[in-house]
């Protein structure tokens, strides 16, 4: 099984380029100075490869999450991507949540479910992925969707990310 996931994860990045490319992310009215990814396991440790990749070049703090709560200095100048690859993650939600009553400037990266739901229903920012597979399978998409919301000329123009 897991060598059949290996093989097919050079496909998956295509896939996933695609995904990014496509993609419909409006810019922020508000000046981004710091950033948080809300995930766990396949999520979260997509956002802790993102952390190491874009560390050297990133000129705000990025931080992950990987609980129910935020840390208290999410605010209005803070892009919160909110990733779930079900997008039915407990934790993942009620991070959506708080961060939404903080006003940050929301992102979610999600295969459906409630997280891509939320994200409709209150007009916000996000990328959706295909479904299927395990989400620790699936990371390729999750790794990839996460550069794109951070390399959108949209948010970089806010952000100065690099």
């Amino acid at each position: 099984m897991m060598d059949k996931l290996i093989e097919r994860f050079p496909a998956q990045l295509a896939e996933s380029l695609a995904i990014g490319e496509a993609a419909t992310i409006t810019a922020p009215e508000k000046t981004i100075n710091k950033i948080y990814v809300a995930g766990l396991g396949g999520s979260g440790i997509g956002g802790e490869f993102v952390a190491e990749m874009v560390a050297d070049e990133c000129k705000v703090p990025y931080l992950i999450g990987k609980g129910y709560g935020i840390p208290a200095y999410v605010d209005e100048n803070t892009l919160a991507i909110i990733s779930s690859y079900s997008g039915n993650t407990e934790e993942t939600i009620e991070a959506f949540h708080k961060a939404k009553a903080k006003n940050a400037e929301i992102a979610c990266v999600s295969s459906g479910g409630q997280l891509i739901e939320l994200a409709k229903e209150n007009n916000l920012n996000y990328i959706q992925l295909p479904s299927g597979d395990s989400p620790r399978a699936m990371m390729g998409y999750s790794i990839t969707q996460l550069l794109y919301v951070l390399n959108l000329k949209n948010f970089t123009d806010q952000i100065n990310i690099f």
